[in-house]
Order: structure tokens, then sequence, then C-alpha cells
């Protein structure tokens, strides 16, 4: 989805109100065969804040319509597989944006609605289908004898998801620097950044991000010309820089996001919600040449 789609969207009386808003917005980008990066990170910038002020129908229209996406956003998958069972049961059931390590979580943190909902999904990890059967299996009106098999089924899933959590880890890429590229310690990367930003210098800052985060300065412009703060906050959580430090560069860089008090509790709840995991292997692609910030992999580097 284009700059120019967005701001249509968001501009003129009518469409300013939330329900119509969100709607027009994911599908405009439900409509998109391959988008990018930046028009995923776009959906996100523009729905999550929208998300309080809309109804339950909406957001059942929207788990829907993303159910068949293959890259949809990320915040706002999440928010929706979250909704109780009636509303999150599309992507439940068929979005392949939810890995299994998602599916899990969502397992612990619903238990048996969702559990009768992703067992209906096609190819799931054979753990995850028996812990789907487990925690269907529980009985809805619990007596003494019921609790107390209640009890030990609970505690056999939770072990189960405890062991798989640990393998998915492990075999997960370390959350650490590029073995060609060290990164400096977080304090001292936030002192370097702050400097760059403060110093009124032209590229001052880019130049500070590349040669911190080991990456060209073609991609660390990317970072800073972004439409919003997504990429950058990507490459100050990879630093491992504060919550605070990384609000007072974001809002350096881009002020004019920063204009009403919700949009600063908005940032600190994405920026805590990103993993650092994910953090450092974006910047893993950056610094390979895999990826540019705002842009989409090429089909080498995404096929499998």
């Amino acid at each position: 989805m284009s700059s120019a789609v967005f701001r249509q969207l968001a501009s003129g009386g009518e469409a300013q109100r939330p329900e119509r808003l969100f709607r027009a917005a994911v599908s405009a980008f439900s409509s998109l065969t391959r988008p990018t990066r930046r028009e995923i990170a776009q959906l996100d910038d523009l729905a999550l804040p929208l998300y309080p002020m809309i109804s339950t129908e909406t957001r059942r229209y929207a788990a829907a319509v993303l159910s068949e996406c293959q890259n949809p956003p990320r915040g706002l998958i999440k928010k929706l597989a979250d909704e109780p069972a009636e509303i999150s049961a599309p992507l439940l059931m068929r979005s392949p944006a939810l890995s299994d390590v998602d599916l899990i979580g969502l397992l612990a943190r619903h238990g048996r609605a969702h559990a009768r909902v992703i067992g209906r999904r096609a190819g799931l990890n054979s753990a995850i289908v028996a812990l789907t059967r487990a925690l269907s299996a529980q009985g809805s009106e619990p007596d003494s004898e019921t609790q107390t098999g209640g009890s030990a089924v609970e505690a056999e899933v939770r072990h189960r998801l405890r062991l798989i959590m640990r393998a998915a880890n492990s075999q997960s890429p370390p959350a650490q620097q590029d073995s060609h590229h060290s990164l400096p310690a977080a304090n001292e990367a936030a002192r370097t950044l702050r400097a760059a930003a403060f110093s009124g210098e032209r590229d001052a800052l880019e130049k500070a991000l590349s040669s911190i985060l080991g990456i060209s300065k073609n991609a660390a412009c990317e970072i800073t010309g972004f439409p919003t703060y997504g990429e950058l906050i990507v490459a100050l959580k990879a630093l491992q820089i504060g919550e605070a430090e990384a609000f007072l560069l974001s809002a350096t860089v881009f002020p004019g996001l920063f204009t009403q008090r919700s949009s600063i509790s908005f940032f600190l709840e994405r920026y805590e919600a990103l993993s650092l995991e994910a953090a450092r292997q974006r910047l893993r692609d950056w610094q390979g040449g895999l990826s540019n910030p705002g842009q989409s992999p090429q089909p080498a580097a995404i096929s499998k």
C-alpha cells in the first residue's frame, strides 16, 4: 500500500471515523499481492492506535480478512489472535503468520476455547495436536473428582508447553551480535546516537547508525527516512537501548508522530513487544545485504 493511499484513508471527514478508517485500511492491505515491509509497518502504525475504538464485529472482520494474508502486520495479528475464539477463529485456523511458538503461547494463555479452534488447523505439529486434545478434553463442570483430574491434565499440558518452548528457543538463532561486527554496549551506543541526533549536522545520525550497526549508509538512510519509527526501533532494540532513551531518539527523528499523549504509550507498548531475537535477526539481514530497511526481502532470501 503506497503512502498516498494511507494519506487518502486518513484524510477527510467521514473517513476519520475509527470503524471506517480501520476497515478501509485492512481491506486495502488485503488487496496487495506482495506487500512491502514498509506497507506492513504502515498498517500496524495506522490500525493499532484505532484498535481500542473499534467494535467486536470489525475485529471479527479483520481476523477473517487477514487470515488469508501471507505477511500480515505482526502487531495487529497478535492483537486479533488474543481475542476470544469467536473473533480470532479464522486466524487460529488458517493464518500462515502464526508459528508453532505463537500457537503454543495462545494455548497457554487461553486454554480450551482456543485449543478447540487451533486443533482444526491443517498440518499441525504433532506435539501441538496432543496439547489441543488434552486441553479440549477438560470438563466444563468440574466436581471434586474432575477438578483433580483437570489439575493433573493442566499440569501435564503446562509441562509439555515448557518443553516445546525450550526446544523452540534452543533451535532459534541466538540473539547475539553478528560475528563480523561487534556491537557496542547499550549505554555507549545510546550516547553516540544521541550526540549525533542533536548535533545538527547533515547525515550525522545516519553515519552513526551505519558505524554502530555495521550496515551500509544507504540502509541507515532508509531507517531514518522511513515514514514511521518502525525501522528505527528495530535498530535500537538490537542495540538493547532502554525504552526511555529509545523514545527520546525516536521523538527526535520523528517529532510529528508524538503530538498526543496516547502516541507515547503506543510507542512504549510497541517497543516492549519487539523481541531482541527478532531485532537481532533483522539486523543480521541488513548486515548481510539480504534486505534493506523498508523493503521486501529478495525471493532468494525467502524461498524455502
